[in-house]
């Protein structure tokens, strides 16, 4: 019988099918968009207590939000049956790209620097993906690449579980402490990485053997492959950064995805770019491509080719000359490359800032003076210029008291012996900024001196709480 509802969700097509889950295309009729609705089959459900880990599960993966990682936007359950409901990709997979054709070094080390930030950004909240593939890194029709599928494996057995004792992933992905059952840990994603970007660049997987046994076993085994012996044209120095984020020891790769992808970008524009943990890492750079209306939104803007990057178009832009995919052989003779993506590129959206670094506002405020007046105890506070404040103890009072040195000064009194706080907010570090869709991410500014988006701060940024005590006065 033909599915055509999961709840309020109207059932479109099917996306895919695996031994894990069926994944659909849906219509939300309640905010009126399309998703993806991924169900667990009935065999899973052997477990009583399954349906409500894999609740739970999901909420925490939920609580994931970041530019680059699919949102999950429901959990519930349908006839039996767990489900839960995400955004719609419609660009298609990372595996498809690959598909019609090699990737060239710079579009690659632009991919990996957004992905490398929702990475590192899962890592620190203690989130191992466990089963990264070119599968599970979907585009959206605006050409953003996302990471999917993230903490499924933590708590469902994929089908190409070796073992039947916890080894969890793809084979062709996994790393060598994934492949023998050893404990796992950050790096073993960012090993994950590493096989992905090897595979972009050549057009073929690292290792290969006759059955999925034969290749996990031969990550653990075979040396790291020379990617320069598949890819000729490549740096000579991407060979030590594919050695090291494959190294078969973890503790001698990459410590963090971050890393990672600051090394790939040194080789790939000869600097590490600007990115760092905090790294927003949302700009978006489009290909210009015959035939689709490309638009130009940044002025004057010059050594940003580091910051995140992905395009636009069809199959014309993963193929070779006259539109047939580009041939990659499968053993390790060295071939002539014609790149997948044309080398002509405009940007999409204005850059972001990297604002300068500042002392923190908390440094910047100093008691100048306590004093006795009438037994009653004073204390002056001098604050930068501009800087507001709200006294949030009512038995103190404070009020401006002039200037000194380039600080403004506060003087506050009240009861004798009785600790206080006050707010001083100060969000004149940011620059003035103009709210203009069109240029930047939303959630940013347009700053007009520097050409670049700056995010907007949440409420209370540049406020802090200041406490201090007065000395008695007897």
């Amino acid at each position: 019988m033909e599915l055509k509802n999961i709840g309020r969700y109207e059932i479109k097509s099917e996306l895919g099918r695996g031994g894990m889950a069926t994944v659909y295309h849906a219509y939300d009729p309640s905010f009126d968009r399309e998703v993806a609705i991924k169900v667990l089959p009935r065999e899973f459900l052997h477990n009583p207590q399954f349906l409500d880990r894999f609740q739970r599960e999901v909420k925490t993966i939920a609580q994931l939000e970041h530019p680059a990682i699919v949102p999950v936007y429901d959990v519930g359950e349908h006839d039996g049956l767990p489900f839960f409901v995400m955004r719609y990709m419609p660009g298609g997979s990372l595996s498809d790209m690959i598909g019609k054709g090699r990737f060239n070094l710079a579009d690659t080390a632009r991919i990996v620097e957004r992905l490398a930030g929702a990475l590192s950004y899962a890592h620190r909240k203690g989130i191992i993906h466990r089963d990264l593939k070119p599968d599970n890194i979907l585009f959206s029709d605006d050409a953003y690449p996302f990471i999917s599928d993230f903490g499924i494996a933590k708590f469902t057995q994929a089908q190409t579980n070796l073992t039947g004792s916890g080894i969890i992933g793809t084979p062709a992905y996994m790393s060598p402490e994934q492949a023998t059952g050893d404990g796992l840990d950050h790096r073993s994603d960012i090993y994950g990485m590493g096989v992905i970007v090897y595979q972009m660049l050549t057009g073929q997987q690292p290792y290969k053997s006759d059955t999925p046994m034969g290749v996990a076993i031969k990550h653990v085994t075979d040396p790291v492959p020379n990617i320069l012996m598949v890819a000729s044209d490549m740096p000579a120095e991407l060979g030590d950064v594919m050695t090291k984020v494959l190294a078969k020891d973890r503790d001698q790769r990459y410590s963090s995805a971050i890393e990672f992808a600051r090394a790939l970008n040194q080789v790939a524009f000869g600097n590490p770019g600007n990115i760092d943990e905090s790294s927003p890492t949302i700009t978006l750079i489009q290909r210009a491509v015959p035939g689709i209306n490309n638009k130009v939104l940044i002025g004057g803007v010059v050594g940003l080719v580091a910051l995140l990057v992905l395009f636009i178009g069809g199959r014309a832009l993963f193929s070779g000359k006259g539109g047939e995919p580009t041939i990659v052989p499968t053993d390790n003779e060295p071939v002539q490359v014609t790149e997948a993506l044309p080398t002509d590129t405009v940007l999409a959206f204005a850059p972001m800032c990297q604002l300068p670094e500042e002392p923190p506002f908390l440094e910047l405020l100093q008691e100048t003076n306590r004093a006795c007046v009438n037994r009653l105890p004073y204390t002056t506070i001098a604050v930068p210029k501009g800087t507001t404040y709200e006294v949030l103890t009512e038995e103190f009072k404070c009020s401006p008291a002039g200037e000194n040195d380039g600080k403004d000064l506060v003087v506050c009194t009240g009861k004798p012996l009785f600790s206080f706080e006050i707010k001083f907010c100060n969000p004149t570090i940011l620059p003035e900024l103009t709210m203009s869709s069109d240029r930047c991410e939303p959630g940013a500014g347009f700053d007009e001196a520097n050409q670049c988006c700056v995010m907007v701060p949440e409420e209370d940024a540049g406020c802090v709480i200041y406490k201090t005590g007065t000395t008695g006065c007897n």
